[in-house]
């Protein structure tokens, strides 16, 4: 498989994004708009780069015996959800208060953190799937390789630290509501799958007791 087509799916969703936060922001000179779609941009750029070539179509079409595609549908409504309610607050409305750089700049850093993290998960992770699913035709097989032997999930920890991370880089508190439902829905998401993978994925179980930990370090 090429990089035709993920090159092309990526720079249409970039131009698509952008227009809608700017549509939203009713600007363009935004400094922190700009850069979170800038890391936007970088971060799906690095994936395309990076991830196994088999594995842009498994996660545009998943194949036989998937579960769960709701969270998926979900997941990216909410996320629109955030940038929208954060570009029309900080660029059109002013529903809240402005955040201070300081608090910006520090969920800046988490947003280029979690970035990373997702980036390293796909590269690693050949089987990393929308669909929760054992993928038998792409020989499907236990990862422990990269962020994999500290915890046991780090695509999805990325994904529950970068939607606050990025409404607070854009400015907006009320954008804050919708990651709250985001993050719910991920953390419920990773509660499935974790248990998915105990009962059918061999030597998960053998795994899950040397990688103790689903999400977070010493907790969870």
């Amino acid at each position: 498989m090429t990089w035709t087509m993920p090159l092309v799916r990526w720079f249409v969703s970039t131009i698509v994004l952008a227009g809608i936060v700017f549509l939203c922001a009713g600007q363009m000179n935004n400094l922190m708009l700009n850069i979170y779609l800038a890391i936007f941009a970088g971060a799906r750029l690095m994936v395309v780069l990076v991830a196994d070539r088999s594995l842009d179509g498994e996660r545009r079409k998943p194949g036989p015996g998937g579960s769960d595609s709701e969270s998926r549908v979900g997941a990216s409504l909410l996320f629109l959800t955030v940038v929208i309610v954060a570009a029309l607050d900080a660029g059109r409305f002013h529903w809240t208060h402005p955040i201070d750089p300081a608090s910006q700049l520090a969920a800046l850093t988490v947003l280029l953190l979690a970035a990373g993290l997702e980036i390293w998960a796909m590269a690693v992770n050949p089987f990393f799937s929308t669909a929760i699913r054992i993928q038998i035709e792409r020989g499907h097989r236990l990862i422990d390789l990269g962020p994999y032997r500290y915890i046991r999930h780090p695509g999805y920890l990325a994904m529950v630290l970068s939607m606050p991370a990025a409404a607070i880089v854009l400015g907006s508190r009320v954008a804050l509501i919708p990651t709250v439902c985001y993050s719910l829905l991920v953390l419920s998401r990773v509660a499935r799958e974790d248990e998915f993978l105990r009962e059918n994925l061999p030597s998960y179980l053998q795994y899950a007791g040397v990688v103790r930990y689903r999400l977070i370090p010493c907790f969870w």
